[in-house]
């Protein structure tokens, strides 16, 4: 597998980086639940909102939003992205079925006509015909068929491929290889006509229909530039979107370009956007004191210092998730034991993290799912089924103990490591822990900073001990946090093992009663997070950011963090 996601680990569920905002990483977009909307369960934030009197006026090209993105996109390859900056940057060149609109709705896209099954599992879309890839050919039924089968190729080693097999019709017996890929519930029915099958009615399918891995990809560029390379280079992708990319130098940014061949010419917001990617956060601030750049996300102290400069700050709750991963294969340091972990867990205080460190309205975790997301019964979700984790010193020490009696070890055979970005917010995070964990648990913890991609790479291949590691939503519902840790999930870097977990979540995702499959879900919730504390969650992000008064068309939400299309409708 070449790498899995969350940058901000983030859409949008996707892996963040943190840094993305005073914390990131998909990813990732989002979706609603049995009963939810994804417009109840993310703040939308807008440059709409500007004054335009502030005194920065931002850059000075009339036709080009700069924009940070903060780190290098993964890579340009909807079937095997992970990452929220790739994310954003594949959401705006390219199109699907449906897309989230401004108000993260699923609303018809490539999909001129749909019609669903009396038993809600099969859509029947009939595509529009004046759809273009880049190297000049139509899109079609036949792509989405052939980037679905992609998916659910094993050797393929896509991160994101549990999102096809957990749903699609016969998605895992096509993956297992123990039925042909032309069983798998997708199908042309002739050149523009797509039928696509679930294993069961899902309440969010249409959102599931404009998340990324569900993008289409051009058979005849995929097999011509070879999946080794595609999507890594300017050269080495074909897109069909509002945008085209012009520009990709590496470590440094990113230029998209109106695509003049569009069928929708009037969605871009402007016609140039340029992703500059700043990873230290007084630069970012620098830089766009200098008109260097149009929007920068903004941590810590700066959020008020921007605002007595008369800057103008936005915020918005981005359904983030950010927790500890610990490698339960490590249990010669005592990682391989719940007491242990759950100690870790409940030795931090994240409230005061929130107040004194990250001070950009981020609140303390209570579970994996955010309170932002739709649940039940017209009730959020956490709301509904109560709090699983929280900050609690004495018990803290009181579970360190009995894990160390029960592993034989002693405390200062627990030599951890922690896995985090290279960036100074990141950075301050991480001392912050290891600080928690010295005074709390009397043991001393190492950080490890590393590149985004170097940390992907990291988890991908079991080289930690602990991560602090962030999710961006795919859809508006608990499942799109709880499914990444079962135990084939390619994003279970932890090696999580627990078959109660998994078979709790496979019955929720054929529980068609609202009510029983919430009950599951929480019970999977608890049962990862209390009672194995497999994962320990932190906090819930929020992010808040500097914008010129120059821009005046941006959709920033919990299930898009960048976008200049919607914002154009």
């Amino acid at each position: 597998m070449k790498k899995k996601l969350l940058a901000a680990v983030l859409a949008g569920a996707m892996v963040l980086s943190l840094g993305a905002c005073g914390s990131s990483n998909s990813g990732s977009d989002g979706n609603a639940s049995s009963t939810g909307s994804a417009s109840n369960a993310s703040s939308s934030s807008s440059a709409d909102a500007n004054t335009g009197n502030s005194g920065f006026a931002g850059t000075p090209e009339a036709d080009m939003y700069t924009i940070d993105l903060r780190t290098e996109p993964d890579e340009m390859n909807s079937v095997l992205t992970t990452d929220v900056p790739s994310s954003d940057l594949l959401r705006m060149t390219m199109v699907s079925l449906y897309r989230l609109d401004a108000n993260d709705e699923p609303v018809a896209d490539l999909a001129e006509t749909t019609q669903v099954s009396e038993d809600g599992r099969t859509y029947t879309m009939t595509l529009r015909q004046d759809a273009k890839w880049t190297n000049g050919e139509p899109v079609t039924a036949h792509d989405f068929v052939f980037s679905y089968q992609l998916m659910c190729n094993k050797d393929t080693a896509s991160a994101y491929a549990f999102i096809m097999t957990d749903n699609l019709l016969n998605g895992s017996e096509v993956y297992d290889g123990a039925m042909d890929p032309s069983e798998l519930g997708v199908k042309a029915l002739d050149d523009y006509t797509l039928e696509v099958t679930f294993k069961n009615p899902i309440p969010y399918a249409e959102h599931l229909l404009a998340f990324a891995s569900y993008y289409p990809v051009n058979q005849k560029a995929y097999e011509e530039i070879g999946a080794d390379n595609y999507g890594n280079d300017i050269d080495s992708l074909v897109t069909n979107g509002a945008y085209t990319m012009t520009e990709w130098v590496h470590n440094d940014h990113v230029t998209l370009t109106a695509n003049e061949d569009f069928y929708d010419p009037d969605r871009c917001a402007v016609k140039n956007v340029k992703f500059i990617m700043l990873n230290d956060t007084n630069a970012r601030m620098n830089a766009f004191q200098a008109g260097q750049v149009d929007c920068v996300n903004l941590s810590g102290d700066q959020i008020e210092q921007a605002k007595q400069l008369g800057i103008t700050v936005e915020n918005y709750v981005d359904n983030g998730n950010w927790y500890f991963q610990f490698n339960t294969q490590h249990t010669e340091v005592g990682l391989g034991n719940a007491n242990i972990r759950l100690a870790l867990g409940m030795a931090i205080d994240a409230q005061s993290l929130c107040d004194n460190i990250l001070k950009d309205g981020s609140v303390p975790a209570t579970g994996l799912v955010p309170t932002t997301i739709a649940g039940a019964n017209d009730q959020k979700y956490r709301e509904a089924v109560g709090d699983f984790v929280g900050y609690d010193p004495e018990a803290a020490k009181a579970a360190f103990e009995q894990g160390l009696q029960e592993t034989g070890l002693k405390a200062e055979d627990v030599k951890l490591s922690l896995l985090c970005d290279d960036s100074d917010a990141s950075q301050k995070v991480a001392q912050f822990f290891q600080a928690q964990w010295s005074e709390n648990l009397g043991i001393d913890v190492e950080i490890t900073p590393q590149q985004f991609k170097s940390r992907l790479d990291s988890m991908d291949s079991g080289d930690f001990d602990i991560v602090f590691a962030g999710w961006a939503p795919d859809y508006n519902d608990a499942m799109t946090y709880l499914d990444m840790f079962m135990k084939d999930n390619g994003n279970n870097y932890g090696k999580y093992d627990n078959p109660e977990y998994d078979s709790l979540l496979e019955q929720a995702m054929s529980e068609q009663d609202a009510a029983k499959r919430q009950e599951l879900l929480a019970q999977a919730e608890e049962l990862v997070t209390k009672t194995d504390a497999a994962v320990y969650p932190v906090y819930f992000s929020s992010c808040s950011y500097a914008v010129s008064d120059k821009v005046q068309d941006m959709t920033r939400t919990g299930f898009q963090e960048f976008d200049f299309t919607d914002a154009a409708d």
